[in-house]
């Protein structure tokens, strides 16, 4: 990693930055001003606008523009070429390469319409350098090479030493180290041999340096880096000799003379701060502080670490990230600090992936890149016959009759080579499509796999729900049906896990299953998922150690991640622990992280199945006795990273097995969106530890049964909307001893005969087609005539969300498919009682004339608001009947009377009488008037039917009352 570190350390270096270069800028700019004709004038606005951009990239692409303005103006095609090099290399000394590219096509396309064939190589080498800076080397050395060759001709020393050097950086980066070098002594004895070539023999000592640094030549390598360093010192590059003091630190480095690697690190660091050279000092900065932690000083290494991440930070630099990564993590760790140390170990192993995921999609497109390369070179060499064609015309124009045989000539070899690359495009072509259909297969492959494995998984439960049932239903079954009831039952919930994990698995990758942590006590949490297992251990005769961790007080977590990975964990251990064997559970705490162990003495793993243990659908064992769904520990292992966590396995086959998981539960690991309110966890304790469905306490004890609310010839009317036959059938059943029932298929047919009959309870499905049961149930709890109806809803969708969604809509209570048919039961009488309860209160709101009484928070609490104030405003008259209030409230008189008497337990009729009686009793107290008078003014005909009425009524006459 360390090579390529010094290869992206040195690709910075494009640009000799010599002193005096304002200096430089101004008298450029007096050239221009001065020069006479319109060449000289481009010309010279060319060298000042290189000079500029060498100084300040961003401005020189502001005098690249005005350069442009003047070429176009004297339509001069070799200056518009210039004007797009200096557009592309200022985007490329910004590092935006990908905008670079098309500055550098149209640079070269401009410079081909002309004959100035150093312009043609200089393109050529521009367009194969941003190529390079791509990492698209194919493409790089088809140009670089194509550049070198015209200036061969040219007889350019200078650029020709550029385009070897360039093609050696290439073969570098590569890693082809032995290429490298060869093209690059090229380039350095080229350079060595020109005036002022020293300048550039700086950059060739380094990059050759940089070159045998990648064959594990060390000794070279230093030997290159020091003459470099010797020749910018001497002639007075600083910022360059800062480089090459860093270069000599890392070698220095890897050969482990660490006093030499600190002195030459130290002494980059005082150079390029003196050369201003800030981005420059991350990479001296690393060196340095690996190498104080090789030497064993551990503070003082984290110290310069931080120094140099700090100044990456400031400026947002992307390399050498990896490096300080590592460094921190070791520094860290050497310190005794290992909560910091996995932190930046975690963020140096992700930078590393992404790293490997750029690299895989770098090699899934190298088919396309040669694709696109070898239709470059075709174009290329269509390009160079021209030239040679063009070239050969001036030169020999006396000699015209063999100009036009060689013109013939080589149109035959270009029409001949353009079939040969048709032929190579078909070929290739038919490559891609066989790649992609064998890819394809691949992916069938694994389809087919997962389905036959699932379905292995299934057949066990399946087998043993379906022969005792068969057994039963043919009458050839002659045992004990509660063993078989029981087993039923287990295979039922394991199905019912399976599938649950799979689920789980299936928001993992979605991105669905979300982390959702809460403070809360972890040690207490801990103890009750262990402590459920209680009873298994017991029956299984197993040695069931619990140790009860030291933790603090408040931790925050996910419990419903955490428990499903505990209780994982623990079925596994019991699962694979014969009779008289042992399982301990412990957990430790420190550093803000919680290391949670389930150790067993079972049947072990084998070696060879350990790094697959937790890949899905693999089991350790072939045995019956080791038999399982494969998917268990691989959701554990997805649960536990979702958690920011890790988990390891130690196992030694006949002897136990040892699971490990560290989790941070600190809260600065999680950000706010993962932070949620506490809420109250069910740990789960029955005869299948492996259930991960929510159940509810049910407690029969204390409920009301339905026939002390409701006597045998007058159940309430249950509404059931299922679209599944089997399943309403079979809810009808458990219910029909407590209600009356209607039934419906799906929420549009049961809108329709709720408004008709107002039943006392609905029970829907929510998933149904036409109208789903969300829908169905905020129709009813939002229509006056509905809203007072409880609704249960039951489901398969057992997210949190769904849950609220129902809910939102007003339903009063969510139940999870598969249910107990008991705590279905409870919970419809419960709903039954809460509504006696209900009607209580609303006797009393009719029955008080206060007008503050009733705080409208509800449709039915505004129902029976409208129902008072009605019948207070025409109490007096006699008239006044359960017609006109119908009519007043807008419904028909039997809608009403189920209305009014689900809310009330009283008729319309026993309404208006009871309120009538009330405000009687009201304004008798008050001594407002004598019976007979009161009697009239409560709507009452008869003197002797209001006493009647009134006895029956308060137990008394109106007379003992006043």
């Amino acid at each position: 990693m360390r090579k390529v570190i010094i290869i992206l350390f040195c690709s910075v270096i494009t640009v000799f930055c010599a002193d005096g270069q304002t200096e430089e800028i101004a008298r450029l700019r007096d050239v221009y001003k001065q020069a006479a004709d319109q060449n000289a004038r481009l010309e010279s606005y060319y060298e000042l606008s290189y000079a500029v951009l060498q100084n300040s990239p961003e401005k020189g692409i502001g005098y690249s523009d005005t350069l442009e303005q003047l070429a176009k103006k004297a339509k001069d095609l070799r200056s518009l070429s210039r004007a797009e090099y200096l557009k592309g290399y200022a985007l490329e000394e910004l590092g935006k390469f990908d905008e670079a590219l098309p500055h550098h096509k149209k640079e070269l396309a401009l410079a081909l319409q002309t004959n100035d064939f150093e312009l043609h190589g200089k393109a050529f080498n521009s367009l194969g350098s941003c190529f390079q800076n791509m990492a698209r080397y194919d493409s790089a050395i088809v140009y670089l090479v194509r550049s070198a060759e015209i200036k061969e001709k040219v007889g350019n020393q200078k650029d020709l030493a550029s385009a070897y050097a360039n093609i050696g950086n290439v073969y570098s980066d590569q890693n082809v180290p032995d290429k490298a070098v060869e093209w690059l002594e090229k380039a350095l004895a080229i350079r060595l041999s020109i005036p002022e070539g020293e300048k550039s023999a700086i950059f060739t000592y380094n990059n050759i340096s940089v070159a045998y640094n990648g064959t594990g030549n060390y000794d070279k390598a230093i030997e290159y880096a020091q003459k470099g360093y010797e020749l910018a010192d001497k002639s007075g590059n600083n910022f360059l000799a800062g480089v090459l003091s860093g270069t000599l630190a890392h070698l220095w480095m890897q050969k482990s003379d660490y006093d030499k690697s600190i002195e030459m690190a130290e002494n980059s660091i005082r150079i390029l701060r003196e050369a201003n050279r800030e981005s420059n000092l991350v990479f001296p900065y690393a060196t340095l502080s690996e190498v104080l932690w090789r030497k064993g000083n551990y503070a003082r290494s984290l110290q310069v670490n931080q120094e140099g991440f700090q100044i990456m930070e400031q400026l947002k630099l992307a390399e050498p990230l990896e490096e300080y990564y590592k460094n921190f993590a070791n520094a860290y760790e050497s310190l005794g600090n290992p909560g910091e140390s996995i932190l930046w170990l975690k963020k140096y192993m992700d930078f590393k992936d992404s790293l490997y995921t750029k690299e895989n999609v770098a090699a899934i497109a190298e088919v396309e890149t040669k694709y696109e390369t070898q239709k470059k070179e075709a174009q290329l060499i269509r390009q160079d016959l021209e030239l040679e064609r063009q070239m050969h015309q001036k030169k020999n124009i006396l000699l015209g009759a063999i100009a036009v045989l060689l013109g013939f000539v080589f149109i035959f070899q270009y029409l001949r080579f353009k079939q040969k690359t048709k032929q190579k495009e078909a070929e290739l072509f038919a490559q891609l499509r066989l790649a992609e259909t064998k890819k394809l297969k691949e992916l069938d492959t694994i389809k087919s796999n997962f389905f036959a494995n699932i379905s292995h998984e299934f057949r066990t439960p399946l087998t043993l729900i379906l022969s005792p049932v068969e057994q039963m239903i043919n009458g050839s079954f002659k045992d004990d049906p509660q063993k078989y009831y029981r087993i039923i039952h287990q295979n039922g919930k394991r199905l019912l896990n399976l599938i649950n994990q799979l689920l789980d698995l299936s928001k993992l990758e979605s991105g669905k299953l979300k982390l959702q942590v809460s403070e809360g006590d972890l040690g207490k949490f801990i103890n009750a998922v262990a402590g459920s297992f209680q009873s298994l251990a017991v029956r299984k005769e197993i040695d069931y150690q619990i140790e009860k961790p030291q933790l603090a007080t408040k931790c925050f977590f996910d419990k419903d991640k955490v428990e499903k990975i505990l209780v994982n964990l623990i079925s596994n251990a019991f699962k694979f622990t014969e009779e008289g064997g042992k399982i301990t559970v412990g957990a430790t705490f420190t550093e803000g992280y919680i290391r949670m162990t389930v150790s067993d003495s079972g049947i072990g793993i084998p070696e060879s199945q350990i790094p697959h243990i937790f890949e899905r659908f693999t089991q350790s064992h072939p045995s019956e006795v080791q038999a399982g769904s494969g998917i268990g520990l691989a959701l554990t292992k997805e649960l536990t990273e979702l958690h920011g966590g890790k988990i390891t396995v130690e196992s030694e086959e006949g002897k136990g097995t040892s699971f490990s998981v560290l989790l941070p539960v600190e809260k600065r690991f999680f950000n706010s969106g993962q932070i949620v309110e506490a809420a109250e966890v069910t740990i789960l304790a029955d005869e299948n530890p492996m259930d991960f469905t929510k159940g509810v306490q049910i407690k029969e004890e204390g409920s009301p049964s339905m026939n002390e609310i409701f006597s045998p010839e007058d159940k309430p009317l249950l509404l059931l909307v299922e679209d599944n036959n089997d399943l309403r059938a079979y809810i009808a059943e458990i219910m029909s001893r407590d209600f009356k029932i209607i039934e419906a298929e799906n929420g549009k047919q049961a809108i329709e005969k709720a408004i008709e009959t107002m039943p006392d309870l609905v029970i829907t499905d929510v998933m149904m087609p036409e109208m789903d049961g969300i829908e169905f149930c905020r129709l009813i709890k939002t229509n006056e005539k509905t809203s007072h109806v409880p609704v249960i809803m039951l489901t398969a969708r057992a997210e949190q969300s769904d849950k609220f969604e129902g809910l939102e809509t007003g339903a009063d209570d969510y139940i999870l498919k598969p249910f107990d048919a008991r705590e279905l039961k409870v919970r419809a009488a419960n709903l039954i009682s809460q509504r006696e309860q209900l009607q209580k209160y609303y006797r009393r709101v009719l029955n008080t004339f206060s007008p503050a009484e009733v705080k409208v928070k509800s449709m039915d609490n505004a129902f029976m608001q409208k129902i008072k104030e009605a019948i207070e405003a025409r109490l007096e008259d006699e008239q006044f009947n359960v017609v006109v209030l119908g009519q007043q409230i807008g419904m028909s008189r039997s809608q009403l009377h189920r209305k009014l008497s689900a809310l009330t337990g009283f008729s319309p009729n026993e309404v208006i009488r009871n309120m009538r009686l009330e405000r009687a009793k009201q304004l008798i107290e008050q001594k407002a008037g004598t019976v007979s008078e009161v009697a009239y003014l409560c709507g009452f005909s008869s003197p002797t039917y209001f006493i009647k009425c009134f006895r029956e009524y308060f137990g008394s006459t109106p007379g003992q009352i006043s």
